[in-house]
């Protein structure tokens, strides 16, 4: 990969990173320290970037799937309570 492509690669992931309303050194470091969420985020913004996905379509798929991933997570937790 040349150095034009990473550049792009690298844009594309600070402007997901950003658009997600998360600050970049935090994230990074988080990252570099092996937390699992950010490890998560990581993973799904290469495969986004991979599958040519713009940052907008990225932030947008990355808002559902994290929300399947907390109400799958949770549903046993709340399955007791009862909302009125």
């Amino acid at each position: 990969m040349n150095h034009f492509g990473y550049n792009k690669k690298s844009k594309f992931i600070v402007e997901t990173i950003q658009a997600l309303h998360m600050k970049l050194d935090v994230f990074m470091y988080n990252l570099v320290h092996y937390n699992p969420y950010e490890i998560v985020l990581y993973v799904w913004i290469n495969k986004l970037y991979t599958k040519g996905k713009t940052t907008e379509d990225a932030v947008q798929l990355i808002y559902k799937a994290r929300n399947i991933l907390l109400l799958k997570q949770n549903r046993e937790i709340c399955s007791h309570l009862i909302i009125f």
